[in-house]
Parts: C-alpha cells; structure tokens; sequence
C-alpha cells in the first residue's frame, strides 16, 4: 500500500450515478488498470486533464482492495489523433485494442515504451504502417506471432496453430513471400528500426498483412 507515480494512457472512462468515474489506464508501473476517482465529474478542470491521446503522469494510491488516483499532470500530447478523421479513428481503435486484448495488472515496462513511442511519433502519412507495428507489437507480446521466416516463397498459414503449409487446408491463410517477408520484419523490429525502415516499406503488401493480423486477432483475442 500507499502513492506510486507512473506514466500512463486513458483507455476508457466511466461516470458512476454518485459523481465518481472508473478509470481504465495502460501504465508503465501497474500495466493495464482501474483507477477510482471520486467525484470525478465535479471537477471540470480534472476531466479537462483526464483525456484521451495524452501522456498522463499519475499519481496512484494503492489501498487494501482498490486503487485510486490521486493527482495527474499531461506531460505530453499525441497530436496525430486530432488532424484527420482517419488518424482518430484508428488512435480510438488502437485504445479499445489495448483495452481488451492486454491482461489486467500485467506490467511491461519494454511494452509500455515501445506503446509510448508509437504514439509519440504516429503521423497521418504513415498511419497504415504504424497500425500494422502497432498491432504486431501487441500480438508478440503476447506469444501470438510466430515466426515466419521457417519456410520460404508463398506459404499457407493456419492461423489457429501457427503452422505453415505449402498448400491450402482449411482454416489456412495465404501468404505471399513479400507479406511473409513483412510480417517477420514487423514481428522482430523494435520500435527504431521500425522508424528507420519504415519509409521504405512495401505498401501494395499492406492489405495482405492486415489480413492475417486481423485473422490471428478474431481467433486468438
């Protein structure tokens, strides 16, 4: 028990009918958390600094069965999310992915930062790319990629056992080599390699990869 500080990013809140809100985080210290405030909707200038796509320093009380947040500070704003519809809408989607895929009360400091890091530098022209990293990232963390450098040229993919099949079963996906390719590079790239080769990245594959992520997600998440 007792006050812990810690980065944080708001993942969804909840009014309570008695002024009180129920806040859901993802932190560098607790991983992904509630966090009571007591009246919460009485404090106008609290819900002001309590938003969405910011980096929020918290400072948390842990107490015997609960725990709360005390004070909260922006120390940083994640201004992609507000230039473009598109960029919005994926940023919420990015928020409600972390929300119901991470575990609760898991930390990963490595995870958080790399999460951070992707927010940070998040741009329009590049959402598509830092989406699939984004998504990749989450997956790895949590033992749902494999690798897809054990077999070479176009392969079939089973995305229930992980398993590679130079012809089509069922439940199979196919994967061409570049996207093969693409999907192992994002699967093993830390956040400045990402950076570094992101530019030159094979877009016509991008749509491909997104379906085998989306399929790995839908059966696994």
């Amino acid at each position: 028990m007792g006050e812990t500080k810690t980065r944080g990013i708001l993942l969804k809140k909840t009014l309570l009918a008695n002024d009180d809100g129920l806040l859901e985080f993802f932190t560098k210290e607790y991983g992904k958390v509630v966090l009571s405030v007591k009246k919460f909707s009485n404090s106008k200038k609290r819900a002001r600094e309590i938003d969405f796509f910011r980096l929020l320093e918290l400072s948390i009380f842990e107490g015997r069965n609960s725990k709360s947040l005390k004070t909260v500070t922006t120390t940083k704003v994640f201004n992609c999310f507000s230039t473009d519809l598109r960029s919005s809408e994926r940023g919420f989607m990015w928020l409600e992915r972390l929300r119901q895929i991470l575990p609760e009360e898991r930390p990963s400091s490595i995870l958080f930062e790399t999460v951070e890091s992707i927010f940070k530098e998040t741009t329009p022209e590049f959402i598509i790319s830092f989406d699939l990293f984004f998504r990749s990232v989450i997956l790895n963390s949590l033992g749902l990629l494999t690798r897809f450098d054990q077999e070479r040229g176009d392969v079939w993919f089973n995305v229930q056992n992980f398993e590679f099949f130079l012809q089509e079963t069922p439940g199979s996906v196919k994967i061409s080599n570049t996207a093969r390719q693409l999907l192992e590079f994002l699967r093993r790239a830390n956040f400045p390699e990402f950076m570094d080769k992101k530019d030159n990245l094979p877009e016509d594959y991008f749509a491909e990869v997104d379906k085998v992520l989306m399929a790995i997600e839908e059966f696994h998440c």
